[in-house]
């Protein structure tokens, strides 16, 4: 067998598993507290959804309260420097209360810069294959990519993978889907529009009052974020084999006056972890976008000249999610729960797509709109070396549809990378870390945890 021999003379302090959002945020948190890092990504690029140009959401709650900071604010900081960002916009109607749409390239490109002056190792096409766990301590994980395959070993690992892939691989246990029959919601497929008179696409389109900003070199406002339904052509649509239901919903993003990132795909009953179902949702949704893009230039004012490109791969919203030693559930999301072991808070409202992929729930957050994440949804029952954050951190399936989204998964992503990198240089298992020192070290990290960080931001 083949090994990566200037890899592996020496285990990594932190292994990160996934370079999504969850994994850049988790490998920039762990290098930077000093942590000797190692990042595996199987595509050629890093970003996951947000390099697809979905808009991430949210950042605000309904009263206009910021809750997450970190690194998530950081990169959009870095973002709108760049022209790649517009910031937290406020969404005037809509399930969401601010949106924050990014340029998907520029997001791909300055992660990827970050990550490397942050001294991450990025293991690029490498797949993860198996791991090596022994008495509750993941030990090594196999990788494969072009022509190696070998083991590399770190002290604390992160499963980033939105899959639970390290996890489940180690021996941790985890759900697949809702109980009793595994459903997952379904999947879709951004799509790119360039060569678009956004103004007069939002005018044909929006059915709610859409969320406007202004930018640097732009004569006027842009609408960053509209969404509504394809009903006036529910028939067309269905003649034309595009969908199988009426009233399909549609969200739109941009920061760019002439482009348009459009949600309006979906497919159901796919397994998201299985790569054969994968591959026929490609198929599927390319195909599907492709149709839609070649109505919408025939039949939507502001489309006439443009040209459709749909995604390189499929965004998943539901598969696995862990056994932590807490689970996130529906009261302490109706209420807004706070919990003294909190590594940050989300906003993002319950979105649930239905398993059939005819039809979406939303339901806001109690309390003030916001909820707390306990650290310990982030720690696997069982191994004890191992966390995991982003998509499936330990929930129900009520709570996954509010902790699925961007926003939430950065301020996972962030905590574990900086819990990883403090149980590697204390050597302590991750379920006996000082959740006081951790706090401490994600308040440093300018991570929301308090009212009182809140008023300092």
């Amino acid at each position: 067998m083949q090994t990566y021999p200037d890899l592996i003379s020496t285990p990594f302090d932190v292994l990160v598993a996934g370079a999504g959002v969850t994994g850049i945020c988790a490998a920039l948190a762990a290098a930077r507290q000093g942590a000797r890092t190692v990042l595996l990504e199987p595509r050629p690029f890093i970003g996951g959804n947000a390099a697809t140009g979905l808009c991430i959401h949210t950042y605000k709650t309904r009263e206009g309260r910021q809750v997450v900071y970190g690194l998530a604010q950081e990169i959009v900081d870095r973002l709108i420097e760049q022209g790649g960002a517009v910031g937290h916009v406020p969404l005037p109607s809509g399930y969401v209360h601010s949106v924050t749409p990014v340029d998907a390239d520029l997001f791909r490109m300055e992660t990827t810069a970050m990550l490397a002056r942050a001294g991450v190792t990025i293991l690029y096409n490498t797949a993860l294959v198996d791991a090596v766990s022994h008495n509750g301590q993941v030990e090594k994980v196999l990788i494969c990519s072009k022509s190696e395959l070998g083991f590399i070993r770190a002290r604390t690992f992160v499963d980033a993978t939105g899959d639970a892939d390290l996890a489940v691989k180690a021996g941790a246990p985890a759900r697949t889907g809702w109980p009793g029959g595994g459903a997952m919601q379904p999947v879709s497929m951004m799509m790119r529009a360039v060569s678009v008179d956004t103004r007069r696409a939002c005018e044909a389109l929006s059915e709610f009052e859409p969320a406007w900003a202004t930018k640097r070199g732009c004569a006027q406002p842009i609408p960053v974020y509209f969404h509504g339904t394809f009903s006036r052509w529910n028939e067309e649509l269905r003649k034309l084999g595009i969908y199988d239901h009426d009233d399909h919903q549609f969200w739109t993003n941009t920061v760019w006056p002439d482009q348009l990132n459009i949600n309006g795909s979906r497919l159901a009953h796919i397994d998201g972890s299985d790569p054969l179902a994968l591959s026929r949702a490609t198929v599927e949704l390319t195909a599907q976008l492709q149709k839609l893009g070649a109505f919408m230039r025939d039949n939507v004012p502001g489309f006439e000249n443009a040209s459709f490109l749909p995604n390189a791969f499929v965004g998943v919203r539901e598969t696995r999610n862990i056994q932590g030693l807490y689970e996130l559930n529906e009261d302490d999301i109706r209420v807004g729960r706070r919990f003294d072991d909190t590594i940050g808070q989300g906003c993002f409202p319950v979105d649930i797509h239905h398993p059939d992929g005819k039809s979406q729930e939303h339901i806001d957050i109690g309390g003030d709109g916001a909820y707390d994440i306990p650290y310990r949804c982030l720690v696997p029952q069982g191994i004890h070396n191992l966390l995991v954050a982003g998509r499936c951190i330990s929930v129900t399936p009520y709570a996954h549809g509010a902790t699925r989204n961007m926003a939430p998964c950065m301020t996972t992503g962030e905590a574990a990378g900086v819990a990883a990198a403090m149980c590697a240089a204390q050597s302590v298992p991750t379920h006996e870390l000082a959740i006081g020192t951790l706090q401490g070290a994600l308040r440093d990290a300018k991570v929301f945890l308090g009212e009182e960080l809140a008023g300092a931001a």
